[in-house]
């Protein structure tokens, strides 16, 4: 058999399709329906300033936060922690048991556990000389889901 590979790097969304569409098509067939959903919290300020927000997206019965970020100059005044909140009760709405994050060293999980999150993975030394912590917290009931 002759096969021919190709690198294209940025590409197009109908490529990266026909990659991720039959993998989520044959994952269904094992699991049932994904019900994937995008979402995005943002916060602004009284005066329409950008502060923050949250990106994330539920897959199954997990709820998985794929960013949180709140300005330097509105850290620590409990953002990130009412972010994670609603993101937390908007989970439970979809049906979620779990959410799941990830973050760096330098960022932070003492953050995450303080809020309930427990540490399930650690890689070493990604990015060099640092290290990234994959988390869960888990919400909800298995049994009543």
């Amino acid at each position: 058999m002759d096969l021919t590979f190709t690198l294209k790097r940025d590409p197009a969304h109908e490529e990266r399709n026909r990659i991720i569409d039959p993998l989520i098509a044959y994952n269904e067939t094992k699991a049932g329906p994904r019900n994937s959903k995008e979402f995005t919290f943002a916060v602004h300020s009284e005066t329409g300033e950008f502060v923050g927000g949250l990106l994330g997206s539920t897959h199954w019965n997990h709820f998985f936060v794929s960013a949180v970020f709140v300005d330097q100059r509105y850290r620590r005044a409990g953002i990130g922690r009412e972010l994670l909140k609603r993101a937390e009760a908007w989970a439970l709405e979809q049906g979620c048991h779990a959410i799941c994050l990830d973050t760096f060293d330098f960022q932070a999980p003492e953050f995450y556990e303080k809020l309930g999150f427990d540490v399930f993975g650690k890689l070493e030394d990604y990015p060099p000389g640092h290290q990234r912590y994959y988390l869960v917290k888990r919400i909800g009931s298995v049994e009543n889901g």
